[in-house]
């Protein structure tokens, strides 16, 4: 049983930390990246594979509850660097709680924050980050969401990567580098097999 050491995000945030925490085989897969650069449709595929594996792990992802969960703390339109943070954070709170008790957990966020990935690092147990490494030539290209348009035309305000400042990983447990023939499915097989094989869900 491993005892994980809490620090809270600053001084004067009112985000809510406990002082320690038991985990048995709680996990916590947290995958990053800008918009666009195919972390939804990853998350989902990862989470396939392991049902098929008997493993039903909880999906978290960003834009789904941004909309759905945490829409009454902050307006859904607000893309704001804080609210973004704070979103960040939320996710962060929320992945722990979960995982905590002993649940697989796959949190699908853009968050790139130096401040979110530290905290992740020191507090979330069994802590693998993924980073989908992306140009934003190639993201404006895709424009898959058309959100690298809509900003264009300004329709949005504020875009990570683009007019928002972002903190890429550091130190990534993996990066993979979305190409034109990046497969969701097959990624998320070869993924989950690598942590099989480090006994990861152990």
């Amino acid at each position: 049983m491993n005892k994980y050491n809490q620090i809270p995000f600053n001084s004067v945030s009112n985000y809510l930390i406990p002082q320690k925490a038991c985990v048995k085989s709680g996990r916590v897969i947290w995958i990053t990246g800008l918009s666009g650069s195919g972390k939804t449709s990853l998350a989902i595929e990862m989470s396939k594979v392991l049902v098929a594996e008997g493993i039903n792990p909880i999906l978290l992802d960003g834009d789904e509850m941004r909309k759905n969960l945490f829409g009454n703390i902050i307006p859904e339109d607000n893309y704001s660097n804080k609210s973004r943070k704070t979103f960040g954070k939320a996710y962060s709170d929320l992945s722990y709680f979960l995982a905590s008790q002993g649940f697989i957990v796959i949190t699908s966020v853009i968050a790139m924050f130096e401040e979110v990935f530290s905290w992740n690092k020191v507090n979330l147990p069994g802590y693998f980050e993924i980073y989908l490494k992306t140009s934003l030539s190639d993201l404006r290209n895709e424009n898959s969401k058309g959100i690298y348009s809509d900003f264009e035309k300004g329709i949005i305000n504020n875009l990570p990567g683009v007019n928002l400042k972002i903190d890429e990983p550091k130190k990534p447990n993996l990066i993979l580098e979305k190409r034109s023939n990046f497969s969701a499915e097959e990624k998320a097989a070869e993924i989950i097999s690598l942590l099989k094989n480090k006994r990861y869900f152990k």
